[in-house]
């Protein structure tokens, strides 16, 4: 097997492992609803409190309906033709012959007629950020209505219930726990897709298992294994190893510290092959005299991994084994939990 025809692409989703990345990321999740509900709600009070602030006032017309010919019924006029009736000009005309100082736009876009629940009774409304223009309106609009109304055939007499009101404050529609549940789902919703998405597109190698179904490469197990040393004596054999890898060198260094300290044979000389331009490194892999374990570790995405193995391929130097470092012990041991397998009983020795 030619380890550079090896693709990420080409490997089936692991569901089991897909499932506890997401569950270890729903704290962020949280959070993110949390935040979430914290803009939207900032971002709508905002925009309701700095809103033109509005005054209403109203006034009641009690309506006298003629009966409907051989019956008791009334031809009343229902709600939706009174708000239709509200902008015609019919009305508007009565309104602004009440009082000629009015502005015709002005009382159109403030001014409407509606019936709240008894059908002899039509409410008049007049909307308005000036106070003052509020009441000019609704006392034109009750002597114009009054006089439409009187024309009407179906509409014996109109009598005008208490007056006109004062204008009053109408506060904004604020709505704050709407907002942050809007906000709250929000957040969780993008979040929940963001970390799936990522998960899918992550190549990074998380199991000791993934080296050899992506690469076709033995598996020798994570670094923190108490018996990472047996396994690569069997794996490489006891005459000693060399470790390649990618890693930075202060890091590579380290992993050699971890594997001398496990008691495995590995060299003082190691082949760092992070550039692989770097002259005299094509001699220092074909003069290497015992087999190579190559270090893969699960910060680093593959990219770097998969050029390296495919430079050592090309040199007939293939490693004789993989060993994965920077691991999630904790991560691995849940999903090989109830598993039966080599990696399963080898998770049981993490340090």
């Amino acid at each position: 097997m030619k380890l550079w025809e090896m693709r990420y692409g080409d490997e089936p989703v692991n569901g089991r492992l897909f499932l506890l990345r997401f569950i270890k990321k729903i704290p962020l999740i949280i959070g993110c609803g949390v935040i979430g509900a914290a803009l939207v709600c900032a971002c709508h009070l905002t925009y309701r409190l700095s809103s033109e602030y509005k005054f209403q006032a109203e006034a009641d017309l009690y309506l006298e309906y003629i009966p409907e010919a051989g019956s008791n019924a009334l031809l009343y006029i229902n709600e939706y033709t009174w708000k239709q009736l509200s902008g015609d000009s019919a009305i508007i005309d009565e309104i602004l012959k009440a009082d000629p100082s009015l502005d015709e736009t002005t009382v159109r876009d403030s001014f409407i007629a509606t019936l709240k629940s008894d059908v002899k009774v039509v409410t008049l409304q007049v909307t308005n950020p000036d106070p003052d223009m509020c009441t000019k309106i609704i006392n034109a609009a009750v002597i114009g209505v009054t006089e439409f109304a009187e024309s009407l055939p179906e509409i014996i007499s109109v009598r005008d219930l208490g007056g006109a009101s004062e204008p009053a404050l109408i506060p904004p529609d604020v709505r704050a726990v709407r907002s942050i549940i809007l906000g709250a789902i929000i957040g969780v919703f993008v979040s929940s897709l963001s970390v799936m998405v990522w998960i899918i597109s992550d190549d990074r190698i998380i199991l000791p298992e993934t080296i050899e179904k992506r690469y076709h490469l033995p598996s020798a197990g994570c670094i923190e294994a108490k018996n990472i040393n047996e396994t690569l004596e069997d794996l490489a054999g006891e005459d000693g190893l060399i470790a390649a890898s990618t890693l930075p060198v202060d890091r590579f260094n380290t992993v050699i510290d971890k594997l001398l300290a496990a008691g495995t044979m590995v060299e003082g000389k190691t082949i760092s092959l992070s550039d692989t331009e770097r002259p005299g490194l094509i001699d220092e892999i074909k003069n290497a005299e015992h087999p190579i374990v190559y270090i893969f570790s699960s910060k680093e995405h593959v990219g770097g991994d998969e050029r390296a193995l495919s430079f050592l391929s090309k040199l007939d130097k293939e490693p004789i084994c993989g060993v994965l470092t920077d691991t999630d012990n904790t991560l691995i041991k849940t999903y090989y939990l109830g598993k039966k397998s080599r990696f399963a009983e080898e998770s049981k020795n993490y340090k």
